[in-house]
């Protein structure tokens, strides 16, 4: 690993559900031996700045030293965790500052509060902060749903898809397997008998590759039930009392393949943590190398 400090971006709102993924936070820097750096994104007064000048940047300055006693009240607040904390303010575009903050501190995870499916949505995704930095920052993104309340990961559910790579996507979920402890529960949705045939037979292989690793794994195939893909998965990882859902995410075939739509029901659908992943064969040789 070319840098000394593993570390988690935690972009904070003030509100409950950001403060509740602070506490996930937590829980992983402990168990990963991470450094935190909260991050409060004051949004760019755009027009209004042009506008009325002076007075704009006044109170984006009284914003900024309002959000950094904010961040530094919260460092103190965990200062019992014995987790390293530090923390910085940005302007502009949440998800824009988000993904830029990210790269240039070349994070392992991102943890961040979603408080559900935005209002001012009309059956697209455009405009979610949530679901725009999880389609521009590199490092994985787990979302915490309001009203979530933090508890043990110790349930993994990992959709399997039909593809040739199936396997090598499994490394992120046994990656994060390994740091919770927790048991891995693959389900493959199907919409037609032959699809169940071909998933089964991935879902053997890709259940064998991981009892061979070492971590404890269960799987089925289920029919989608004219549900969709997105609704049945969300569906069972509830039914199973998952802790974590992992998807995968890959460039612009996007997550699990699917349409925006579908991508929104399973971030701001979902009860429980959703872990939004990239894979990248280099990042998880390297990732947590010090767990």
């Amino acid at each position: 690993m070319s840098k000394n400090t593993n570390r988690i971006l935690v972009p904070v709102g003030f509100s409950e559900q950001s403060i509740t993924a602070l506490t996930h936070a937590i829980s992983i820097a402990q168990k990963t031996n991470s450094e935190i750096t909260l991050l409060s994104v004051i949004e760019d007064a755009g027009l209004f700045s042009r506008l009325f000048g002076s007075e704009v940047e006044k109170h984006e300055e009284r914003m900024k030293e309002e959000a950094t006693k904010k961040l530094e009240e919260l460092i103190e607040a965990n200062s019992g965790s014995g987790v390293r904390m530090n923390h910085m303010t940005a302007k502009g575009t949440v998800y824009s500052e988000i993904s830029e903050v990210a790269d240039m501190l070349d994070v392992d995870l991102v943890v961040m509060g979603t408080t559900g499916k935005p209002n001012n949505v009309r059956g697209s995704v455009v405009g979610s902060n949530t679901y725009r930095v999880v389609n521009n920052v590199k490092p994985p993104v787990m979302t915490i749903p309001g009203g979530e309340t933090p508890r043990p990961i110790k349930r993994i559910i990992f959709p399997l898809v039909l593809d040739r790579r199936s396997r090598e996507k499994v490394g992120p979920a046994l990656h994060y397997a390994r740091i919770f402890g927790a048991e891995i529960r693959i389900v493959g949705v199907s919409r037609s008998k032959e699809e169940a045939k071909k998933l089964q037979l991935n879902l053997n292989q890709t259940m064998k590759f991981i009892a061979d690793a070492g971590t404890k794994v269960e799987g089925e195939i289920i029919r989608d039930e004219g549900k969709g893909v997105a609704e049945a998965t969300l569906e069972y990882s509830h039914k199973e009392n998952g802790d974590l859902l992992i998807i995968m995410e890959e460039g612009d075939q996007g997550i699990f393949r699917l349409r925006s739509s579908d991508v929104e029901k399973i971030l701001y659908g979902s009860k429980m943590p959703v872990m939004s992943v990239t894979p990248s064969k280099a990042k998880y040789e390297n990732q947590f190398s010090n767990f």
